[in-house]
């Protein structure tokens, strides 16, 4: 082009609106990744909120954001107890991929964790509140997270919601003045027990109906006697939740931010005689799941397939445009969720206990739309049809021997598609302490006796164990 050359008024015009258009163009090529709001309770069962149909909830924040997106009737721990479900949904591995057999096993993902994923996309991270997968300070790690003891990485076991959820309100509101994205995890230790609600809120609760797959006698006067704090927490949980939703509509964000409440496991409180979690039943097994994102979701969408919090990784990852490493276990259910497709990628959720109050090795089980189907390595355990029996009160394994066969099938199946096995050990963590008669194994009995065969002794194995070393 000569030195000399000048373009003309028209032509520049002409070239200005090319730039004009080819700028929109890349703008709708590469939209905003949304922001990511983790919100975590402990030990909160479905079965305590009001959009999951238990009328002694008082959960009215909870339900107003139920109908604005998804609402999962059938969100699994895939190994319901606390370290085991943050270090599958950290990794989006098995519990015998990951290390976290139990709590307080050493956490040894083998693969690129989520926050490192979104790290790494640009994402501004925090985390805020109850961590679980080991000493953040001590072991150097904390999977793309910010490290301890800076503003927005604080790994605290604080009861009191509240302080985690202020410091929450400050990320939400400054990072969403940023043209980056941010990923904030919160996660709160209540309504864990021990059973006890802020003051006043129990008092809401002095006249809930018990479930009734709660036995008579000890089990009975235990949920009778802990319920009203237990939901009274959840009562001071769902308030916190609506002060972080509120913070999240004044920053001008609702629309670009992927919000998700849920927990890491449920709680018994009695059903079945049996207290708290470890169990494959649905009030330990089964998980709150709400995710709402108005760019791709649709509002009041209920869905009944089952979901595993191994899938949360990569499923948000798809959501964000992302994708999440080979080597997880867990599969995408974006394109299920935003109604892509109109089949899930997976139709059941496998679950592990190696560590309970079922002697090693545990239990493993299989829960599918209809049926969860549990075996321990000695026999058959339990088998519900779920639309037929919600409170699981039928056992159909003594009943059925054909279902039982092609259940037993389908999860042996199952273990081996995984790669998993009854023969997987952990060295570390609080594995003693399940041995039969051991502090936890004994301690949290409500009369109901455990199923297996107890084979050892608990004195026997540390004698054992302290004399060989």
């Amino acid at each position: 082009m000569p030195a000399n050359f000048q373009v003309s008024t028209p032509m520049r015009t002409r070239f200005l609106s090319i730039a004009a258009v080819l700028t929109c163009i890349a703008a709708f090529a590469a939209p905003r990744k949304p922001n990511i709001l983790y919100v975590i309770a402990d030990m909160q069962r479905p079965q305590s909120m009001g959009c999951y149909d238990d009328t002694n909830a008082r959960t009215p924040n909870l339900d107003k954001f139920a109908k604005q997106g998804l609402q999962l009737n059938a969100a699994i721990s895939a190994t319901p107890v606390c370290c085991p479900y943050r270090a599958g949904l950290m990794s989006g591995q098995c519990s015998h991929h990951n290390g976290m057999l139990s709590n307080g096993c050493k956490f040894a993902p083998t693969t690129k964790c989520m926050g490192e994923t979104f790290r790494d996309a640009g994402y501004e991270m925090g985390y805020l509140g109850k961590w679980h997968l080991g000493n953040p300070k001590k072991d150097g790690h904390t999977w793309g997270f910010p490290e301890p003891g800076t503003e927005y990485g604080i790994y605290t076991f604080d009861r009191s919601p509240t302080p985690t959820t202020d410091v929450s309100l400050k990320f939400i509101t400054e990072k969403s003045k940023s043209e980056k994205p941010w990923f904030l995890v919160v996660s709160w230790i209540m309504p864990h027990e021990p059973y006890k609600a802020p003051k006043g809120y129990a008092e809401h609760f002095q006249n809930v109906s018990i479930r009734p797959n709660v036995p008579t006698g000890k089990p009975h006067d235990f949920a009778e006697k802990n319920l009203p704090d237990y939901y009274g927490m959840i009562e001071k949980i769902d308030e916190e939740f609506g002060r972080l939703m509120k913070a999240v509509a004044d920053a001008g964000v609702g629309d670009d931010t992927i919000v998700i409440f849920s927990s890491d496991h449920g709680d018994m409180v009695g059903s079945q005689g049996y207290k708290a979690k470890r169990w494959p039943y649905e009030e330990s097994a089964r998980i709150p799941y709400l995710i709402r994102y108005p760019r791709s979701l649709k509002p009041g969408t209920v869905i009944d397939d089952p979901f595993s919090n191994i899938d949360a990784y990569p499923t948000i990852a798809g959501l964000s445009g992302l994708s999440a490493p080979k080597k997880v276990d867990g599969v995408d259910f974006s394109a299920f969720f935003t109604g892509k497709v109109s089949k899930p990628p997976r139709d059941f959720v496998y679950l592990e206990m190696p560590y309970a109050f079922v002697p090693w090795p545990g239990w493993r089980a299989i829960r599918t739309r209809e049926m969860m189907y549990a075996r321990i390595v000695d026999k058959p355990w339990l088998m519900y049809n779920l639309e037929n029996d919600p409170y699981e009160t039928n056992n159909l394994v003594s009943s059925d021997e054909m279902l039982t066969k092609k259940m037993d099938e389908r999860l042996a199946a199952t273990m081996k598609q995984y790669g998993d096995s009854w023969s997987e050990k952990a060295t570390t963590g609080d594995i003693d302490a399940w041995l039969p008669g051991a502090s936890k194994q004994a301690s949290q009995t409500l009369g109901v006796p455990y199923p297996g065969e107890v084979r050892t002794a608990a004195k026997a194995v540390r004698k054992k164990k302290n004399k060989a070393q």
